[in-house]
């Protein structure tokens, strides 16, 4: 996947907000972002995770379907085709696109300054249908709602997002392993509340 390196993906992302429409949707956003488009929306779906703010219920769950879809596409060496319409024509306001940007730009700038192209097996094409399988197996444990369960999972899909973005094999095997304590975090915290209900 080739990448256009004159832009850093803060710098689309700023750009996709100040000259954002009333409402965006998916599928305007991934089509705004060019051949980045699979990673930034996999990224854009990880970020709220990894930023502190209000549990909304199923709010993981919403979000997680997008990434298991790319990871699904991706695992299957189709590229990932696109997005299905249910998830291309949700849409979300400029307000709050805008709102969103500005939280999570301070924190792509900061993980920018160590990310560049660094080619391994898992920035060839068998090397993505590989991470397509992890992303689509950590977006399932995104998705169970599980109350402060979901910040290192989202943090370890981020890294990826920004490793398959970048083609940097670094990031890829950080986010990897960030992913995988996610993992092992959200089996604690089942095991605890399985405890937990079992005294009631």
């Amino acid at each position: 996947m080739q990448q256009d390196t004159e832009a850093r993906t803060s710098e689309l992302l700023a750009a996709l907000a100040a000259s954002a429409p009333e409402r965006l949707s998916l599928g305007l956003i991934g089509g705004a972002l060019g051949e980045r488009q699979l990673g930034i929306v996999i990224l854009l779906m990880a970020l709220p995770n990894c930023i502190p703010g209000p549990a909304l219920p199923g709010f993981s769950t919403l979000l997680a379907l997008p990434i298991i879809w790319i990871g699904g596409q991706l695992a299957l060496g189709l590229g990932g085709t696109g997005l299905p319409r249910f998830l291309r024509h949700r849409t979300v306001s400029r307000r709050r696109f805008v709102a969103f940007v500005l939280r999570a730009t301070p924190w792509l700038v900061r993980m920018e300054r160590w990310i560049g192209p660094r080619p391994s097996f898992l920035t060839t094409a068998p090397g993505q249908r590989c991470l397509g399988v992890i992303f689509a197996l950590y977006g399932l444990v995104l998705a169970v709602p599980m109350p402060f369960g979901n910040i290192p999972i989202g943090c370890g899909i981020a890294v990826l997002a920004l490793g398959l973005i970048e083609e940097d094999s670094r990031a890829l095997g950080i986010g990897m392993a960030i992913g995988v304590l996610g993992c092992l975090w959200q089996m604690f915290l089942v095991m605890v509340g399985i405890r937990a209900m079992a005294l009631f």
